[in-house]
């Protein structure tokens, strides 16, 4: 696989690029990078090759320039960086030439070492492959029927110093990249050997072992997780496992883990999930998807929406408020900054269109389910 000449461009060295031409050409892939400075045969290069220059030889042939460029598309290179001892610009033609063909073309300072480039490319190619294996591992782990046998050793396949304890958190980020999630999250927290940090769908998993710590410093080392991760910023999902005693229930944390970042998206008050906290979401995630449940839920939520249509009015919304503040009135009240009263004749008017007009505890109960499904559903 590889990574992509916009991720590259994210790299410490490249970072300091300036794009200057192939932009719709950014998702290229890089599977090699090397330097070119003379010509060289068409023959030498291969798809995904990245490649480093000065121009030494054709900083003043334009025509040369646009021959070599045009080669290392037709070849199916990914780009090209240009350092600039020589150049500080290319000409009009060589840009539109790399913008008809998609094919990036970067202005970079003298100052970076050619070595530093080559070496933080070819590291984050190889990490890359690494996280298309250890995803592979957890999907394999994840699959019903493995043995506790099979779910270990898939487990010590992902990380050898694995200790017994162990723990997931499961994060994602709207605003940034699960690569971008990746490099930050191992810039702010040191990680022992024996933790892992993977690349996983469109978030990070973090996999946490533990020995003979205590339960306190477990604590200690999961709140320093969620202190990393919010200091990251942008919108954020995070979801925690409980604690598993053995490494052979891996699978259960990851699962645990996915699950509470989940319910997560539905909990919208909530960045933070841990698993134990999920009450009936726990239940209701399992059979979100089961047509008995959505059914349940149009059967309250659909007159009550119907109605808000019908009379302009905003019954949903307080009934969806009522729950998430647990069926308190005042608290309701002061979320929506209505008074007490208004939310008590709402609650009413509520239970007359649901047919709920003499029950008391049935009532929340059924609007409480009704509403965490209509969350989960959205």
């Amino acid at each position: 696989m590889g990574i992509t000449v916009r991720e590259a461009l994210k790299l410490k060295g490249l970072d300091r690029a300036k794009l200057i031409a192939g932009e719709k050409g950014l998702d290229r892939f890089i599977k090699r990078v090397s330097v070119i400075e003379c010509p060289e045969s068409p023959e030498l290069f291969t798809e995904g090759d990245f490649f480093i220059t000065a121009f030494f030889a054709f900083k003043e042939d334009v025509d040369a320039q646009l021959s070599m460029i045009q080669a290392l598309v037709d070849c199916g290179c990914s780009g090209l960086c240009v350092i600039d001892m020589y150049l500080s610009d290319l000409s009009e033609s060589v840009k539109r030439l790399a913008d008809k063909a998609c094919f990036p073309v970067m202005i970079l300072p003298n100052v970076v070492p050619y070595a530093e480039i080559i070496t933080n490319v070819m590291d984050a190619i190889i990490q890359s492959k690494d996280d298309i294996i250890n995803e592979m591992h957890v999907d394999t782990m994840l699959l019903p029927g493995n043995t506790a046998r099979e779910i270990y050793e898939t487990a010590k396949k992902i990380n050898t110093r694995f200790k017994e304890k162990i723990v997931a958190a499961f994060y994602e980020n709207v605003v940034f990249s699960a690569e971008d999630i990746l490099r930050k999250l191992k810039n702010r927290t040191d990680l022992p050997d024996h933790w892992s940090l993977l690349k996983y769908k469109s978030g990070v998993l973090v996999l946490m072992s533990f020995g003979n710590e205590s339960r306190k410093g477990i604590d200690l080392r999961i709140d320093a997780i969620i202190k990393a991760v919010e200091g990251i910023g942008g919108k954020y999902r995070l979801g925690i496992s409980t604690l598993h005693e053995a490494l052979s229930e891996i699978n259960m944390c990851i699962k645990e883990a996915l699950l509470a970042c989940d319910a997560a998206r539905a909990m919208e008050d909530k960045n933070i999930v841990f698993y134990r906290d999920l009450g009936i979401y726990r239940l209701l995630m399992l059979l979100k998807n089961e047509p008995e449940l959505k059914s349940y839920m149009s059967e309250i939520i659909n007159p009550v929406k119907e109605y808000d249509r019908k009379y302009r009015t905003r019954l949903l919304e307080t009934m969806i408020c009522y729950v998430e503040n647990d069926g308190d009135i005042a608290r309701t009240a002061k979320a929506l900054f209505l008074h007490v009263n208004t939310i008590r004749y709402r609650i009413e008017k509520i239970k007359e269109i649901l047919h709920m007009e003499h029950m008391v505890g049935g009532f929340y109960e059924q609007i409480s389910i009704a509403v965490k499904i209509h969350k989960l559903c959205r």
